[in-house]
């Protein structure tokens, strides 16, 4: 504005002074086109002015409607929060009603063993809803460590397929692996994360896929300075996505009517791959489904490491196969496994099949749908095994939970999809018995000389009645974890805390192997997750089974993947049982009664258990049991929330209190959705009642009255920070 009156006015004078000068007549010739060019100079700078004047006027708007869709995302970002606690708290009150229901119509039942039947059946769903709010805070915080470690691709792939096959049981649903020839076997970066990215994506790809095939097609790039890319594809068959809806697709909400959270795991998913330095989009075609493609940097182990599945005797290539799979793009991506060991592939569907069926003598192997196997299939294949040695592959999904009949004397090998080179590599050995010269249990007459340790090959059977007390019943024996996620190794801290066991942790396979062999510490039983970066637990017991002082040595698998082919592999590999995941406490304390020894357990069984009474902890400004309550009962995770919680917002009575000196009370707003949420869940009441209440200034228009609360805030804020730190140094 004062530009443009400076401007009027020297404008103004100049033409007052041109004026002037034409009066004069002595200086009428040689001036008065010099004041008339000034003047013509002048209102161009007026002209220009008042289009710059447009210009800023118009990115003022464009500025403001970019931060009005930050403050938008932001919103939804914190009301995120705030549902969550309400979705925990209304799990936990269905909790406290089937124990009250339970209570009512079994009076006979212990409180402690209805607590344990009851959560069995839902203790998953809270445990979920807990973890995404830690990792939602880690996020916040800014807390997320991106590892670089050397890991198997194939471990993850076979982890994501066990954890999405205990959700998705449909025999509709057909999950495919389809892996480029040039996609290494080993790479470096984070197994963990990379897991929890595609997990998500996949499930939410499932989720809505009424029917059909739901692809991961994984792809390789090299880049300059021998890096290299990984392309994740996720193709469904979806009814797809408006643009609309697609450009707010990685912002999670709260859906009111269904009571559920919407695409918190997708914005878990893109916060990480931009933390892993990568990219991830999504394309969507109304009728023809989604793809989200992820693009992720990884570094390359050394060639000779890296690749590659070489049969051990040229014998076993340029095998003729045929596949016979439902789905057509399934058969590709078999195809496309098989023919890496350059075997001659031919593709049939099912209806080809049945209504021509070839002549399968041509062939070396044939794989076939577990569907297929009829009183007619099973006579001409064995008709044919008379005379010829043909190989048969009866596959299935694993997302399929129909019993089909099979003859064991038709049949060579069953394969569970999705497949990956590994599991292709290992049955064509498997079918052709050559021995990989991996680790062999003793011979007979060397297994009188040094004491091994039996193999339990089936599922282990679940104990009834277990609480974690019962597992007092092992005082005293050594317990070595081997476990890459902090946060299952805090769960069965959680478990076993009353136990009075040796417990050590070993976070990856080569840890374990460092503990066990070379430290040569002793211990009664290892836990062992198979899916571990530097070293995953096949190869970690292969070496310490390979050392006759450990043959004695139980070792249980820790896998979420239980199909026939993998356990064969763990049982191959020297583990002599196996818990499938999520973990079950009564599977886990048989698994410690069958390997250890049960003196302890005899005695502890003849005596009456003494009843323990717990501690009421009273903490100012922090209701504990409430807290404990609303983390699945998991005192472990829920100190893992308040550590996040001071992370994130322990100083936030700073922020409130600058953002009050600024007038920024949108900024304040949205603090207070994020602690509305937190603090219920916490148990930290004082607070939520403060943040409570300013937030309805908000919602009655009283905002002015925000600076007034800065310090009730900063006070109970003080309070809640000062219980906390209490609370997690006395326990």
């Amino acid at each position: 504005m004062k530009v443009k009156l400076f401007v009027v006015w020297t404008l103004f004078g100049l033409i007052n002074l041109a004026y002037a000068s034409v009066e004069s007549k002595q200086l009428m010739d040689d001036t008065f086109w010099v004041w008339v060019a000034l003047f013509a100079l002048g209102m161009i700078g007026i002209f220009i002015l008042f289009i710059t004047s447009i210009q800023i006027k118009n990115l003022q708007k464009i500025h403001q409607n970019i931060i009005g869709k930050e403050k938008e995302i932001e919103q939804k970002q914190s009301i995120i929060l705030t549902s969550m606690s309400e979705q925990i708290y209304e799990i936990a009150k269905q909790t406290a009603q089937s124990l009250h229901d339970t209570r009512e119509n079994c009076p006979s039942i212990s409180k402690e063993n209805e607590f344990e039947t009851i959560v069995a059946t839902i203790e998953n769903r809270l445990l979920d809803v807990t973890n995404d709010l830690i990792e939602f805070l880690k996020i916040k915080s800014k807390k997320v460590q991106i590892d670089h470690e050397v890991f198997n691709l194939n471990n993850v792939l076979n982890e994501i397929a066990g954890t999405l096959s205990a959700g998705f049981a449909d025999k509709n649903k057909e999950l495919i692996f389809d892996i480029n020839h040039d996609v290494p076997r080993f790479v470096i970066g984070d197994s963990i994360h990379l897991g929890q990215i595609l997990t998500n994506l996949l499930e939410y790809a499932l989720q809505n896929t009424a029917e059909g095939e739901v692809r991961l097609v994984i792809s390789r790039f090299n880049t300059f300075h021998d890096s290299m890319e990984l392309q994740f594809q996720i193709i469904d068959m979806s009814e797809g996505l408006e643009d609309e809806k697609l450009e707010t697709l990685f912002t999670p909400y709260y859906d009111d009517e269904t009571k559920q959270h919407v695409g918190l795991g997708l914005f878990v998913a893109k916060e990480l791959t931009g933390l892993m330095k990568g990219e991830l989009t999504a394309q969507s075609s109304i009728g023809k489904g989604n793809v989200f493609t992820i693009t992720l940097p990884m570094e390359a182990v050394v060639e000779n490491k890296n690749r590659k599945y070489t049969l051990p005797e040229k014998i076993l290539t340029t095998k003729k196969v045929l596949i016979v799979d439902r789905y057509y793009n399934s058969s590709l991506a078999l195809k496309k496994l098989f023919s890496y060991f350059r075997h001659e592939i031919k593709i049939l569907n099912i209806k080809e099949f049945e209504e021509h069926m070839p002549n399968l003598s041509h062939f070396d192997l044939v794989v076939l749908h577990e569907s297929m196997f009829n009183i007619r299939t099973n006579l001409y294949i064995q008709k044919i095994k008379e005379t010829q040695q043909l190989k048969v592959i009866g596959l299935s999904s694993l997302f399929d939970t129909a019993e089909y009949q099979i003859d064991e004397n038709v049949v060579d090998k069953r394969l569970k999809t999705p497949l990956n080179q590994e599991g292709i590599f290992e049955a064509i050995v498997d079918l052709y018995r050559i021995d990989l010269k991996q680790f062999q249990p003793l011979a007979e007459e060397e297994k009188t000389e040094q004491k091994v340790c039996s193999v339990y090959r089936g599922p282990i059977v679940e104990t009834k009645k277990v609480t974690l007390e019962s597992f007092a019943d092992f005082q005293g024996f050594k317990l070595l974890i081997v476990e890459d996620n902090v946060i299952n190794q805090k769960v069965l801290f959680n478990v076993l805390k009353k136990s009075g066991m040796s417990i050590s942790v070993a976070n990856n396979g080569q840890e374990a192997v460092g503990m066990i062999v070379n430290e040569k510490n002793i211990y009664d039983i290892v836990l062992m997750d198979i899916n571990m970066p530097v070293m995953d637990g096949y190869t970690a017991t292969q070496i310490i089974k390979s050392d006759e002082r450990f043959y004695a040595l139980p070792i249980v698998a820790l896998t979420a993947l239980v199909s026939e082919n993998e356990t064969n592999k763990m049982f191959e590999s020297g583990i002599n049982a196996y818990l499938a995941k999520p973990l079950n406490i009564g599977q886990l304390y048989t698994v410690f009664a069958m390997f250890m020894a049960n003196e302890n357990i005899i005695k502890s069984k003849e005596k009456p258990k003494e009843i323990i009474v717990e501690e009421v902890i009273h903490i100012d400004g922090l209701d504990i049991n409430d807290g404990i309550k609303n983390t699945n009962n998991n005192e472990i995770l829920y100190k893992e929330v308040l550590s996040e919680f001071l992370d994130a917002y322990g100083d936030s009575d700073e922020l409130f209190q600058k953002l009050a000196d600024q007038n920024r009370y949108e900024q304040i707003k949205m603090l207070c959705f994020d602690l509305k949420g937190l603090t219920k869940t916490l148990g930290a009441n004082s607070l939520f009642r403060v943040v409570d209440e300013i937030y309805k200034l908000f919602l009655y228009n009283n905002q002015h009255l925000v600076p007034s609360y800065a310090q009730r805030y900063k006070k109970e804020l003080n309070k809640l920070r000062i219980g906390i730190e209490q609370y997690l140094r006395r326990t």
